[in-house]
Formats: structure tokens, sequence, C-alpha cells
């Protein structure tokens, strides 16, 4: 029977942050993805899942067994929490080294650089388009102005029935 609080505690063991699970399905190679799809810098060691297609730490990379981390498939905060099956645990091949990474996605990068550009197509430049009281006028004016005040009909210019009163018309109020 322990006498004091010290003679109960748990004797310290090794931590261990992951698991020793490993996915039965065969090891995924990286040279089997494209440049683009991994990541070997050491602060970062990540790979895009073939599975569900998220970017997914790699463990124990210098080690006999690197593994992709277990894993949610869809994105952080936003979709439910449903662990990858098939892509977690399983174990990578490193048969690229950093450098021939590196050479590999800087040549991608040429290679798409000397593709055809696209050509810019200019929108024809539109002409300003007339104001309204511009169209009543073209369109409302007769050949030779009858009227001969030299106004536009929307004033009153082009004939009688064209006319507007240029004077405020102002109803009298009956006598009773």
């Amino acid at each position: 029977m322990p006498t004091s609080p010290l003679e109960c505690t748990a004797r310290p063991r090794r931590s261990r942050t992951r698991s020793r699970t490993v996915s039965a399905r065969p090891a995924l190679a990286l040279s089997s993805l494209k440049p683009h799809q991994y990541d070997l810098r050491p602060a970062c060691a990540s790979l895009v899942c073939p599975d569900c297609e998220t970017w997914v730490p790699i463990t124990g990379l210098g080690t006999k067994t690197t593994k992709v981390v277990p894993h949610d498939t869809g994105r952080a905060g936003k979709d439910a929490a449903v662990r990858c099956r098939l892509g977690s645990n399983r174990l990578v091949t490193v048969d690229v080294t950093a450098k021939k990474w590196q050479e590999r996605l800087e040549d991608g990068h040429a290679e798409t650089g000397h593709r055809r550009k696209t050509t810019v197509l200019r929108k024809p430049k539109v002409a300003v388009a007339p104001a309204v009281s511009q169209i009543a006028v073209r369109t409302q004016a007769p050949e030779h102005d009858e009227s001969g005040d030299g106004r536009p009909m929307w004033l009153g210019g082009g004939g009688p029935r064209a006319r507007l009163p240029l004077t405020t018309l102002h109803p009298e109020r009956c006598a009773n």
C-alpha cells in the first residue's frame, strides 16, 4: 500500500506521438507523383493524398518507416471530419532527393513558360450614346424646319402639334 503521493505516480514513459499502425496498401512512391503534388522541404514535408486529394504531412522522413499522417478528408473547419481510411498511415517510399525534386519542379515551371500566350482580343469601342433629347430631335425633326425659329421640337419648334407652352398656365378659381 502506498503511503505517500509520490509513490502513487506512474513511472515515466517514452512518448510516442504517432501510432505504429501501417496501412495494408502498397507503399506510395514519390516518383509516381508529379513534382507539384509533394513537398520535400524538411520544415513542411507533405504530399497530396491520392485518395482524398488533401495536403497531408509525411512523418518519419529519413527513417525506415516514412508514412502519411492519419488525416480527415475535406477542408479544415468547413467540412465534416471524415477519416480518410485508404490513405491514412500509408507507407511512403522516398525515391526522390530534395535536389532532384527541386530541379523537376523548376523544369516543370520552365515547360509551362514557353506555351503559347493567349491573344488579347480588344472589344471595339462603341460610340457614346446620344442623350434622349438628341434622339427625340433626330426622330421628330422634319427635313425642313417649318417653324423657322431654330428650336428643337421638344422645345416647341417643329409645327403647331409639337409646340409646348412656354408660359405657365394657372387655373382660375370659380367665384360662387
